[in-house]
Parts: structure tokens; sequence; C-alpha cells
């Protein structure tokens, strides 16, 4: 759930319980918890104005949490005489009203619009005709209910304070059929308009109407009225929600507007998140904070998974020994023919084993839950756990580094000879991304397996590291030539300090990276897999490059 002001945050925040804070790799802080008598846990982000601003803490907040639904709320302006104070306002079209062409022969609007999705737009309907104020507080529910419109909305970068203003005026001419005005919807839409299976709901409550009264109205206490409101209706939609492509009476897999982990049960072993030590058997780990999901819990379905960075707490030396400490625990038995991601991970551990991949320290499976930890190394100066791939690739806008560019080719041709071994045994990893790759100086080795042994699925490894056919789910099953793609993602960032965009062009290099490198990359990223180039022939061009980059003079000798 994401808000743009303090006050709306605080209307919304005031309905979670068992709330704790969470950061997100580029700084956003969040506040996660549940709301009583809903099956979701909730994460909530105040983005601040514009809708620049929302679109950017919506795009990290939904790729970090693999968000099913986004629900923006808060306030807006009136813009039609019969929406009134306090009145809610949900969006069944965004207009983003700046975009046009202005000319000598005035302004003609170029729409941009975006609609809700027609499940959405069921659940909002319901939620108005059944109970739409339970989750608003006896005592703060006024004698006359609100009412909830379900209708356009505007939104730009403009704040209105005169119907009479050449804004105004535009809006009424080319999108006459809007009610309000706000500044930030049209930002998340297009957020949440990036990832196909997101769905995205503004629900605003009626604070002013855009005019000179505003401040008079603020004053009076509106903003906060306005925010409980449209905070109480958005949790109603929200209690209806479940997955997309799940029938509404079963319990949902996926996590729902901008959710930590799912659906909120309890479960036979307690949650990590926030406990310093965890306990497996006799021996004891100290958990590690660490970026991206270091430090992760998840939940799909029946099946809670999670994993840390974690110090050998036995081990009393200063510099101590370091795992990848993994559990995954299944709260009811599952059907014999359904797959069991307990023996999953014990599967894992004897791949680890036999095809010299990460050391196992410990494996355990007690009831319905398992635990893996695999050797995490360490740095033997400082006595800290090894830092990422995360934690060398450039952010943009930088200059490029040649001898980082050559270490990270390196240390990546090394984690390709793994892959090799692994889909030389018919399996593959599917979930490389910077923190799954450790820098083990002077190499770099994989933490894990990934999902090697978990059948594929659509949806599977969401973010900016995701093949496409994991993404779309077509004909294409993930496999081999998924390594491959994710591989060159890796190099794609180390190359230009982005992930690559679905539907931009493919990477062009310019001098000095060597040509060859440059072609690996563009090959590895082709949409079809079958035109990729296999994990070999890729780690081989690699080495390739990593001897003509050997060579490139240093900046002071050219």
């Amino acid at each position: 759930m994401l808000t743009a002001l303090q006050l709306e945050y605080e209307a919304v925040r005031h309905h979670l319980k068992g709330v704790r804070e969470v950061e997100l790799p580029r700084g956003t802080l969040l506040d996660v918890g549940r709301v009583p008598g809903l099956d979701w846990q909730v994460a909530l982000a105040e983005t601040g104005p514009t809708n620049t601003r929302a679109a950017l803490v919506a795009q990290t907040a939904i790729e970090h949490f693999d968000a099913e639904a986004v629900l923006f709320v808060g306030v807006a302006g009136a813009l039609k005489d019969d929406v009134h104070l306090g009145d809610v306002v949900v969006a069944r079209k965004i207009y983003g009203y700046h975009g046009g062409r202005e000319s000598v022969d005035g302004f003609s609007s170029r729409p941009d619009a975006w609609e809700s999705a027609f499940d959405i737009d069921q659940l909002v309907r319901s939620a108005r005709r059944n109970e739409p104020w339970i989750f608003l507080p006896p005592e703060q529910r006024p004698v006359a209910p609100p009412r909830v419109h379900f209708e356009p909305i505007a939104s730009g970068d403009v704040l209105i304070g005169s119907r009479d203003s050449e804004t105004a005026r535009r809006i009424r001419s080319h999108y006459n059929d809007a009610v309000a005005v706000d500044m930030e919807s049209h930002g998340v839409a297009h957020a949440a308009r990036m990832h196909r299976t997101v769905r995205m709901l503004a629900v605003r409550g009626i604070s002013d109407f855009a005019d000179s009264g505003k401040a008079a109205s603020d004053a009076s206490g509106s903003q906060q009225t306005a925010s409980r409101h449209a905070a109480a209706f958005a949790l109603r939609v929200l209690r209806d929600l479940r997955p997309t492509g799940r029938p509404r009476r079963e319990q949902p897999e996926r996590p729902a507007v901008v959710v930590v982990s799912g659906p909120d049960r309890d479960s036979g072993s307690a949650a990590w998140t926030g406990r310093p030590v965890v306990k497996v058997e006799e021996q004891e780990y100290l958990l590690y904070e660490g970026p991206g999901d270091l430090l992760h819990e998840s939940r799909d379905g029946e099946v809670v998974r999670r994993q840390a960075v974690a110090r050998v707490a036995s081990d009393r030396t200063s510099r101590g020994s370091y795992v990848w400490l993994r559990q995954v625990d299944r709260e009811r038995p599952l059907p014999g023919s359904a797959f069991d991601p307990l023996a999953a991970l014990e599967q894992e551990a004897r791949l680890c084993r036999d095809l010299r991949g990460p050391d196992v320290v410990q494996l355990t499976r007690h009831g319905n839950t398992a635990t893996l930890a695999l050797t995490w190394p360490a740095d033997p100066k400082l006595g800290h756990p090894r830092g990422t791939l995360h934690d060398v690739l450039p952010e943009p806008p930088s200059r490029l580094d040649l001898l980082r560019l050559r270490s990270v080719v390196k240390g990546v041709a090394e984690v390709a000879e793994v892959l090799e071994r692994l889909h030389g045994n018919g399996f593959s990893h599917r979930a490389l991304r910077p923190t799954a790759i450790v820098m083990h100086r002077p190499r770099m080795v994989l933490r894990d397996l990934g999902l090697a042994t978990v059948p594929p699925r659509q949806g599977e490894n969401a973010g900016p590291y995701q093949a496409p056919e994991q993404r779309h789910g077509s004909a294409d099953r993930p496999g081999p030539a998924t390594d491959v793609y994710q591989v060159g993602a890796l190099l794609h960032r180390s190359l230009t300090g982005r992930p690559p965009v679905p539907g931009l062009p493919a990477y062009r290099a310019s001098a000095p990276v060597p040509a060859g490198l440059a072609h690996a990359v563009a090959g590895a990223l082709r949409q079809d897999p079958a035109e990729r180039p296999g994990v070999r022939a890729l780690r081989l061009a690699l080495l390739a490059a990593v001897r003509e980059l050997s060579v490139v003079p240093a900046p002071s000798q050219r």
C-alpha cells in the first residue's frame, strides 16, 4: 500500500498490527504488518508528492516484494459539484492530463489513460454494495455515510488551487468525465503497468474542491477525515482480493498489495525476520542482515521459505565461520503425488556434493521442516562474511571501470563452469541475480543451486533478472537457456549499470569494450531461448574477453 503524505500514511498505519520496518536495497523504508480480519500482510510506504516520486517508489516495492497488487491510498480534490468532502473516489480510469501537443493552434490532448482490471472493477462494485465501511471504527463513522464514486480521476504534477486556472479548464475540456484530481496516481499506475500480473487501484478521499478554499478545508481537518475513509474502503476491497487465476474461496499463494510474505498464518517454526539467533538441532546460527534477499522470508501457499547469511555460533574464534542457511517449512502434509519442497532441498544438498558446488555444512529434516546450511566464504582479515556480486556492480551513471569489468567477467565465467556441470546432469539454476554469486576472492562462487530441484513455473524468479520464458509462461519452459539469459543480464548490468529492460534494444558496445564480449552479451539476451548460445560457448567467449581486457592499457597509458 502506498500513500503520498504522512497523514495518509498514518490513516493506513493505524490498521496495522505487529509492525516491523523493512529497508529496500536503495533505502526505501516500509512498515510491514498485518490487518486483523485479512489474509494478507501489507507493506506500507510513503512516496511523497508528484507522479515521478510515486512511480519510483512503487516500482522498487513491486520488484522487491514480487507484489501481486498495489493500492494507492490518500486524498484528492473534487472536480464535480456532486462529490462532497469525505466522499471516496475509486479510480475506474486515471488520466495523465499533461499528455498533449502545444502549438499556435492551442493545446491538443494526447490521452494517456489507465483503466482498472475487470476483476478489480467487480471487487470495487461489490465492496460498495456490501458493508463498505466495516473497517471504519464506529466512533469515526459519520451520521450520513460517505458516498463511494467509482469514476475517472485526472493526475498530474500541478497543485490546482483554482477551478478557473488554465490547468483546470484543460481538464474540463479534454477529460470532462474526471471527478477528482491528484498528483501521484498516474505514476503508480505506470509502475504497475510494467508488471503484467500486478493489479493496481487508486482510492482517494475527497479533502477539498481543487479551488481557493483548499487551505480552509485542510484546516478544518478534511484531509484526516478523507484519509481515514480512503484507508477504510481500500481495506474493504483488499478483504476480498485473491491472487490472479485462483478461485476466491482458496487461500492465496503470492503476495498481495506490496506484501512481504502472503497470508498470515501460524507456522510450525518461528519466523527468522527480527530474530538474532536460529537453533537447528544442537547448532545455533547468528543471522546477518544484508542487501537484496540475503535475509528473506516468503510464503507460497502452505510452504514457508526462509534464508539468511549466518555465523556458526558455536565457533568462538574471533573470525568465525559462516553459512548460507535455508529452511523450508511445510504447514500440512501433501498428497502422495504432489511436489515435496522438503525433498527438493535434500536433493539440492546431494547435487552440491556430486557437482562440487557449495559445501554442505548441515542438512536436517524433522517432521514438516527441512534446513540446509551451505558454506559461505569468510574474509580472513576482517572476519566478516564475504560480499556478493551486488557489492561490486556499478550504479548509473558511472564510468566504465575496465579493471572491475575484467574481475566481474572472470568471476561470472567461473560460475558458468558450475552451471555447465549442472546442465550436464539435467538441471538448471534459473535464479541467478547479483546476490546469488559470492565474492570468494580471487574467484566467484554460487551461494546455492537456486531453483534447480524445483519444477519450473510461470512467474518464477521475479525481478529484473527474470528471463522472458519465466515471465510469460511461453511454450519454451525455463531451463539451461534461462541460465544463459540471466548470465547475460548480470553482464549487462556490469557494462551499463542497469539490468536489461524488456522491449528495449539489445546491448550495443562502445570502445573499449571487447567486441566479443558485446556479442556474447547480446546473444545471451535474445528473447527466443533457442537463439541463445549454450553455457559452454558463453563461458569460452567470456574467457576470451578476460584475455582481451588483460591487455587493455590503463587510462594513464593512453
